[in-house]
């Protein structure tokens, strides 16, 4: 009777650890082009320097974002449809969560779009890379113009998106 009581413990410790790791793997999966629409807010400078989900500290001056599920390191092109404004942002935290949101964007990501004055806007995000790396590059973008295109982000050798009119104006 022991052994059996022994051995159903195990099976049952053996199958928990099988189903853990399948959750695991199911929700770390990244879809990369794997688009989304809905609405974004942006961190207020008052949460500048606070640790994030991933361990790291959040600096709103760095291209990064909060998603509810995604991966940490998982880049998303964040678009605001009404001016047509991009930018790439890196995954580093959870939220938001509140009802329709998809991404809360560092203050620097929100003001590149053009959404700091209306505090929340309906954007339209698509996967594009993972593990801090672009694999998805926007439409236009070749090697030639890469880095007219891309900033480098400051706090992992990321690289992030400009505004073309930007990158012209860093140029003079």
């Amino acid at each position: 009777m022991y052994y059996f009581k022994n051995l159903t413990i195990k099976i049952l410790i053996f199958a928990s650890f099988i189903c853990l790791n399948w959750f695991t793997s199911f929700a770390q999966k990244v879809d990369i082009g794997k688009e989304y629409k809905g609405t974004a807010s942006y961190y207020n400078l008052k949460f500048s320097g606070r640790k994030t989900a991933s361990g790291e500290r959040l600096n709103n001056k760095n291209f990064t974002c909060a998603h509810r599920y995604l991966p940490f390191g998982t880049m998303l092109e964040v678009e605001n449809p009404k001016t047509g404004k991009w930018v790439i942002v890196r995954v580093n935290d959870r939220g938001p969560f509140s009802k329709g949101r998809i991404v809360d964007l560092s203050y620097a990501a929100a003001k590149e779009i053009g959404m700091i004055q209306h505090g929340v806007i309906k954007v339209k995000a698509k996967v594009v890379g993972k593990d801090g790396e672009i694999m998805l590059a926007r439409e236009g973008a070749t090697e030639s113009n890469f880095s007219d295109i891309y900033a480098k982000d400051s706090s992992n050798e990321v690289n992030l998106p400009v505004i073309k009119e930007q990158a012209n104006k860093q140029k003079k």
